[in-house]
């Protein structure tokens, strides 16, 4: 059996392939649960690419601070959660401000050495391979699910600082119950 990879880009156009969006407000999924959201940052949603009526929505704390400390399962201070489809609301108050905000094409069935901003793969590129970023995940019965890279960024997408320092998000689903979590960021 061939291994392939499934990557997602973003855009400024939308082509009608749009599987999500990186930036701007938070879904209206999150509008009556603020109490979960709040201190945190709206960074993407993203259609699942194992199903495609759930979506994988990310929050990153407000302070950076914060995401530097608890990087790494089980303390990653990186929030993810699971949902239908829901719509972009008018709530700015966890707008990360500078990015721009953009569209999330895809998924592309690739060769397995190719990746992208969006990658689901068996194994993680990871920018750091020490054990301490996937013992624990493993040991909680959590196996890699998928990456996102800050190195695809289109140049015009950032007016600021990246948002894991040029650096990648890696999430893990757990093996028994299907929960997605972010294991751990990294970053060169």
């Amino acid at each position: 059996m061939i291994k392939c990879n499934l990557i997602s880009k973003i855009s400024i156009f939308s082509d009608g392939n749009d599987i999500g969006r990186i930036g701007g407000n938070i879904p209206k999924f999150f509008l009556d649960k603020l109490d979960i959201v709040r201190g945190y940052k709206f960074y993407l949603t993203v259609q699942n690419p194992d199903d495609g009526h759930e979506y994988i929505t990310i929050l990153t704390p407000g302070e950076y601070d914060d995401i530097i400390d608890n990087n790494i399962y089980p303390n990653c201070s990186v929030k993810v959660f699971t949902h239908t489809f829901s719509d972009e609301s008018n709530n700015d108050a966890f707008t990360i401000k500078h990015i721009n905000k953009a569209v999330i094409v895809g998924y592309d069935k690739v060769e397995s050495e190719e990746f992208d901003f969006i990658t689901k793969t068996e194994e993680a590129r990871l920018i750091q391979s020490e054990n301490y970023y996937f013992d624990a995940l493993q040991k909680g019965g959590y196996k890699f699910f998928m990456q996102i890279d800050e190195d695809y960024y289109p140049d015009a997408l950032l007016d600021g600082d990246y948002i894991f320092g040029y650096g990648a998000l890696y999430l893990y689903k757990n093996i028994s119950g299907g929960n997605i979590i972010a294991g751990s960021w990294q970053y060169s």
